[in-house]
């Protein structure tokens, strides 16, 4: 991928991203308090909470989202390491994200494929 389209999925990414974590940190705190049911001045009721917090839509959609934020990033950073004659770190980011990413979607997909 090069650099300037993993520049507009950074961007394009960021808001989005930002949004789906906040709401599933409060949804997920709309689970388990009393206090942030009432905090959110009626918004979140434990229904909502529940609906957003453990619909496969969102968890799918925040997953997609997360995952391509992160590979757009990386490429990005790697690109600056190697612009600074930094190859090899540029490289082991790289290769240790995707290693990553790959490995949390395959907990991902037999997660959403076992219940």
């Amino acid at each position: 991928m090069k650099a300037k389209i993993a520049l507009k999925l950074v961007e394009w990414t960021s808001l989005p991203l930002l949004l789906f974590a906040g709401l599933m940190v409060m949804s997920g705190y709309g689970l388990t308090s009393e206090a942030a049911r009432t905090a959110s001045l009626g918004l979140l009721t434990f229904s909502s909470s529940q609906t957003i917090h453990l619909g496969r839509l969102a968890r799918l959609g925040f997953t997609a989202i997360l995952f391509t934020h992160s590979y757009a990033g990386t490429v990005i950073l790697a690109q600056k390491l190697r612009l600074r004659g930094r190859k090899g770190l540029a490289s082991l980011i790289e290769y240790g994200v995707i290693a990553f990413l790959i490995y949390t979607g395959w907990v991902v997909l037999n997660g959403e494929m076992g219940g």
